[in-house]
Parts: C-alpha cells; sequence; structure tokens
C-alpha cells in the first residue's frame, strides 16, 4: 500500500521499535498493536499563557499518565464547547480546514490544560472529544441499537480503510466497544478490553491491508467510528425525491 494512507498508518504504528501484536486478516494483511502512544496525523500543542514562550516539545504522550492527562483535556474542552468539538467532529481531521479548527478549540479552551504545556496527537485529542460526547449520545447499553445498519438510511461511507474497519468493528462487537470506552485510559482494564475486540480488529480488515496502530489509536479510531455512526443514524433521513 502507498500514499497518504500508507504514511498514516505508518506514523500511527511507529515507537521507538516498541513489539506488539500482529493480527492477520483471514485472507492476507494486518494489524499491528504497540503499548506505547505513537504519531497520529498531525501533533498539536497547547498551552497555558506563562507557558506559552517555551520551547515545544516533540514528546508524545507516551505513559498512562500523560494520556490521562490528554484524555481530561479533550473531555473538558467537549464539555465546555460541545457545539464547537462536534463541528469539528463532522469534519475529516486528514483536511487542513479541520485540522485548523481542532487546534482552535483545545486553543480556546486551554485554560482545561490548568496549566503547563501539552503536546498531543489530533487523533487521540479528536477521540477523546468524542468519547464525552457519547456519553450523552449513546448512554451505556445502547450503543449497539444506535449504531445499527439502517435499511432506510444512505450507506455511511468511510474515509480511508482504517475507518471502515473500524465502523465494521463497532458495528460487530457494539457491547466490546462499550466495554472499552468504560475502563481508564493505560489501565489492565483497558488492555483486557482491547484484546477482547482484536480479532474482530483483523476480521474487519480489508484483504490485503498491513496496519500497524497501537492501543491509544485504535481506541480513538473507534470511538470516532462510534460516534459518527450513532451521529448517521440519529440524522433525519433524506426526504424522497416521489
Amino acid at each position: 500500500m502507498t500514499g497518504p494512507l500508507a504514511t498514516h498508518l505508518s506514523a500511527l504504528g511507529r515507537f521507538r521499535g516498541l513489539r506488539g501484536e500482529k493480527l492477520k486478516h483471514p485472507r492476507g494483511g494486518g494489524v499491528k498493536f504497540h503499548s506505547a502512544v505513537a504519531i497520529a496525523l498531525c501533533t498539536l500543542t497547547v498551552a497555558t499563557p506563562s507557558h506559552a514562550a517555551q520551547t515545544p516539545s516533540n514528546a508524545d504522550p507516551a505513559s498512562a499518565e500523560d494520556r490521562a492527562v490528554l484524555h481530561g483535556f479533550a473531555q473538558c474542552v467537549a464539555s465546555r464547547r460541545a457545539r464547537q468539538a462536534r463541528a469539528v467532529l463532522a469534519g475529516d481531521l486528514r483536511d487542513e480546514a479541520t485540522e485548523r479548527a481542532l487546534r482552535q478549540v483545545a486553543i480556546d479552551e486551554r485554560t482545561c490544560l490548568m496549566g503547563g504545556r501539552l503536546n498531543f496527537p489530533s487523533l487521540l485529542f479528536a477521540g477523546g472529544m468524542a468519547e464525552v460526547l457519547l456519553r450523552g449520545d449513546a448512554p451505556r447499553g445502547t450503543l449497539a441499537g444506535r449504531v445499527a445498519l439502517d435499511p432506510a438510511r444512505p450507506p455511511l461511507q468511510a474515509r480511508d480503510d482504517m475507518e471502515l474497519m473500524s465502523l465494521c468493528v463497532v458495528r460487530a462487537v457494539p457491547a466490546g466497544v462499550e466495554a472499552l470506552l468504560s475502563t481508564s485510559v493505560g489501565s489492565a482494564e483497558e488492555n483486557a478490553a482491547i484484546a477482547a475486540v482484536s480479532p474482530n480488529v483483523g476480521e474487519c480488515l480489508t484483504e490485503g491491508v498491513n496496519a500497524r496502530v497501537n492501543r491509544a489509536g485504535l481506541r480513538a479510531m473507534l470511538t470516532l467510528a462510534a460516534y459518527r455512526l450513532v451521529q448517521h443514524n440519529a440524522a433525519a433521513p433524506a426526504a424522497s425525491g416521489n
């Protein structure tokens, strides 16, 4: 596989040569999980005013504690600016305009950071915002009904192979995705929940695709897929042309 998608997948899984578990599609291809956080899409930097002049760091939130800080920041931002967060999540994170909007909502609510500087992958930030919004849109125990295929609606078009896989997993094991999203980031429970949905990740890969993804990235992708499916099914059906 070549092109922007291959570059994205390679960046998402590359992190100092850490080993991971490779899950193969039954007809070829595979996905490799890493325990650490790697760069996904663009890396954003947010700083409180007192730290704005400091030299930016290229470090990613590799530890469970750093991931928890990022997760809390994203959820604080989404709680305070839900409408702006929803507008961002309605876009495509690969687009520059959406990337700018994502950066702006983070800057607008940088007080959620409670001092200091935070560098983070945009995918993880978007996933964290989607998690808090999903709690209201699809309370625990309701996800299956809210993401199920509705023949009355046009199919939801996946933007790339990784989103196609994520949408497939959410529809295949919504209870497993709910269980994952109920865990704390970086916890043993999160690892167990990811292990539980991993067979479906392999089954949902497009034949021949070889993907490298870490656990943090997978959680974010599944969250964003669940959020997008819920929004798709909640929208009013298109009016008939008759």
